[in-house]
C-alpha cells in the first residue's frame, strides 16, 4: 500500500473508530481479515489484506460475502485476546507502512504492510508480541512470542524524508542524480517510503511549475498530515459497481493526491472508503484474471492430452496393417487341408489365389487345422471391427481436437467474469470438467482457483452431467468436495471402481430412469467388472454416503440406496 496514502489512512480511522469496540475480527480468506467495531455511529469495518503483492488497510466497499474460516488460528487468538476490548487509538509507526491499533486494555494490533513483507501481529502489555499472522523467516527474531516488538529498521542508505526542510532533501536528489539515475528513481530510492505513484507527482508538478522537487515534496507530506491531501483514484472505475468486470488495472492508479492535470479523479467520503474501493476492485481483478488463466492453462492440458490420444490411435491403426490376410489365410487353410504340410507351429498350404505359390501360416500347436482356420477367421473380424473403430475414433478425436484449437483462441480473448463463464460453458460442453465445485451457500464468496484433476465428465439423455471419478484420491474428491448433497451417488456393488455422481440441481426424488442406467453401466464399465455380462449397481442421494475414518481415499459406507443391475459397455466417449 502506499505510504503517503496510509497516512491519510490512518488519520482518518483514528477519527471513525475511537473508543469503538471490537466486536468480531476473522479471517475471510488466505490473506484477508475483517474486524468489526460498534461505535456511537454504528457499526463500522475495517479490513486487512495482506497479498503480498498489494497488502492494505480500509473501509470494504462491499458487504461480507465468505463465511468466516473459524479455523484460522491468528483470527481465533485475536478473538480471545481482543473481543470487546475499546480501541483507543489509531497511529501510523513512524515512516513505516504500518498502523497500530491500540486498546485501552494495553493490547494492540500491528498491520505491517510492506510489500511481500506483509503481517498482522498482536501485541500485549507492553508492546510484548503474543502472536503473529505470518512468520517469515526474516522476521522470526523480532516476531518471537515474548519479545517486546519493534518496527522494521531504516533500510541502509534511505533518507527519512518526514519533517525534512526543502533545501535537504533537493541535495539528497541532485547527489544521486550525479550518479546517473533519474528524478523519479531518485525519489524512490533515496526517500523511504515515497512510492512510484508520489514521486511521479512531483516531478510532473516540478516541470509544469518550475519549483524544485525537495520543496512540492516537503510541502506536500506537511499538506498530508495536516489533513489538506486525500488520495484519489484516477481511470475508469466505478464506484457504484467496483466488479472486476470494468476494471483495467493497468488504466486505473491510486494516488496519495490529486495530480495538477487529470481527466477523471474519483475521491470517496474519506481516504479509507477511496483505498478500500481502490484495492478490492484490483483484488476483484486479479481473482478473474486467475480464473481465465487456469482454465486456458486447463484447456491446454486437454488439448495436449487428445494429441497424445491422436498419436496412440494412429498407432493402433498402423497396427491393424491388411485385416484381410487374415481371412486368406483361413481360405487357404480350409481349401488346401489335403495338400497341407505342417512343421513346427506353422503350416504350409497352396495359395488359392495364386496357383502355383505355397502360403506359410502360422499355426499354434494343439490345435487341428479346421480350428486354426476359424482361429484366423476370428482374427479377421476382430481386427476389421478394430480397425473400423479406430479410423471412426481418429476422425472424432482430429475434430475435436480442431474445436479445442478454435476455444484456445476464444479462451486468449476472453476478459472478466462474464468471458470466464463463457468459457467455463464452452468447455464443458466439449466434456472438460470445469466449474464443478458443488453449490456454495449464498453468502460465500466463489472460489477463483480451478480444480478438475481425476474427473471424466459425461452428458445423460436429457442432458444431465454425469461425472466419473479416475482414482481412489479423485473418487473422494468428486463425493465429498465437488458432489451436492441431493446429488446421485452409484457405485458397483462390492467392487473396485469409479464413484459416479448425477448432478441434481432440481432436487428430485430419482433420476430419470434411461439417466440412471446410463450413469449405472459408466459405473460398471469403469469398475473391476467391466469384463462381466452383468453388474449389480447402488445408487443413492450423496448425503447418505460418508467416508471411512483411516481407511484409503475413496472408501465410503452407505447408509441406504436402491440397485440396478446392467450390462457393462464402454462409453460412446470411450
Amino acid at each position: 500500500m502506499d505510504n503517503l496514502v496510509l497516512i491519510r489512512v490512518a488519520a482518518v480511522l483514528s477519527r471513525a473508530l475511537e473508543r469503538g469496540v471490537l466486536e468480531d475480527i476473522g479471517a475471510e480468506g488466505l490473506h484477508r481479515f475483517r474486524l468489526g467495531f460498534g461505535t456511537e455511529r454504528g457499526r463500522a469495518t475495517l479490513v486487512v489484506s495482506l497479498r503480498p503483492e498489494l497488502p492494505w488497510i480500509g473501509r470494504p466497499s462491499r458487504p461480507r460475502r465468505g463465511a468466516w474460516r473459524r479455523e484460522e488460528p491468528f483470527a481465533a487468538q485475536c478473538r480471545r485476546t481482543l473481543q470487546r476490548a475499546v480501541l483507543r487509538a489509531v497511529e501510523k509507526l513512524g515512516p513505516e507502512r504500518s498502523i497500530m491499533l491500540r486498546f485501552g486494555d494495553g493490547h494492540a494490533l500491528v498491520a505491517e504492510l510492506a510489500t511481500h513483507g506483509a503481517n498482522l501481529v498482536l501485541l500485549g502489555a507492553g508492546d510484548e508480541v503474543l502472536g503473529a499472522a505470518r512468520h517469515p523467516r526474516a522476521a522470526r527474531e523480532r516476531l518471537e512470542p515474548g519479545k517486546v516488538y519493534r518496527p522494521r529498521d531504516l533500510p541502509r542508505g534511505l533518507v527519512d524524508p518526514y519533517g525534512a526542510d526543502a533545501e535537504f532533501l533537493d541535495g539528497v536528489l541532485e547527489r544521486s542524480m550525479r550518479d546517473g539515475e533519474s528524478l523519479v528513481e531518485s525519489i524512490r530510492r533515496k526517500l523511504f517510503g515515497i512510492g512510484t505513484a508520489a514521486a511521479e507527482l512531483v516531478v510532473a508538478e516540478s516541470r509544469n511549475t518550475g519549483r524544485s522537487p525537495g520543496s512540492i515534496l516537503s510541502e506536500r507530506l506537511r499538506a498530508l498530515e495536516l489533513g489538506q491531501l486525500d488520495p484519489v483514484v484516477v481511470g475508469p472505475l466505478d464506484p457504484a459497481s467496483p466488479s472486476a468486470d470494468g476494471v483495467d488495472v493497468e488504466a486505473v492508479r491510486l494516488l496519495p493526491w490529486e495530480p495538477l492535470v487529470c481527466e477523471r479523479a474519483l475521491k470517496l467520503d474519506d481516504a479509507a472508503a477511496t483505498a478500500g474501493l481502490y484495492h478490492e476492485a484490483v483484488e476483484l481483478a486479479a481473482k478473474v484474471a486467475q480464473r481465465l488463466e487456469a482454465l486456458r492453462s486447463i484447456l491446454d492440458k486437454e488439448t495436449e492430452r487428445l494429441l497424445g490420444v491422436e498419436n496412440k490411435v494412429s498407432a493402433d491403426l498402423r497396427g491393424f496393417d491388411d485385416p484381410d490376410r487374415l481371412r486368406r489365410w483361413g481360405e487357404a487353410l480350409l481349401a488346401g487341408l489335403h495338400a497341407a504340410e505342417r512343421f513346427g507351429e506353422q503350416v504350409r498350404v497352396p495359395d488359392p489365389y495364386d496357383p502355383g505359390s505355397r502360403l506359410v501360416i502360422p499355426a499354434p500347436g494343439g490345435l487341428s487345422l479346421p480350428q486354426v482356420a476359424d482361429l484366423h477367421f476370428r482374427a479377421h473380424r476382430r481386427a476389421r471391427r478394430g480397425r473400423d473403430a479406430a479410423r471412426r475414433r481418429l476422425e472424432a478425436v482430429a475434430a475435436r481436437r480442431v474445436r479445442l484449437d478454435r476455444l484456445r483462441q476464444v479462451a486468449a480473448e476472453a476478459r472478466g467474469s462474464e468471458g470466464a463463464r463463457d468459457l467455463e460453458e464452452s468447455m464443458r460442453a466439449e466434456r472438460i470438467p470445469v466449474g464443478l465445485a458443488k453449490p456454495r451457500r449464498r453468502r460465500e464468496a466463489p472460489d477463483p482457483v480451478v480444480r478438475v484433476e481425476g474427473v471424466r465428465m459425461f452428458t445423460g439423455p436429457e442432458g444431465e452431467t454425469i461425472l466419473v471419478g479416475r482414482t481412489g484420491q479423485a473418487n473422494d474428491r468428486l463425493t465429498f468436495k465437488v458432489a451436492a448433497p441431493e446429488d446421485f451417488w452409484l457405485h458397483v456393488h462390492d467392487r473396485p471402481g469409479a464413484h459416479v455422481v448425477i448432478r441434481n440441481p432440481d432436487g428430485r426424488a430419482k433420476p430419470a430412469r434411461a439417466t440412471l442406467e446410463q450413469a449405472a453401466i459408466l459405473a460398471a464399465w469403469f469398475s473391476t467388472g467391466r469384463e462381466d455380462t452383468g453388474v449389480d449397481v447402488h445408487w443413492t442421494r450423496r448425503k447418505n454416503v460418508r467416508r471411512v475414518r483411516g481407511a484409503p481415499p475413496g472408501t465410503v459406507t452407505v447408509k441406504r440406496s436402491e440397485t440396478v443391475r446392467v450390462r457393462p459397455r464402454p462409453p460412446r466417449e470411450e
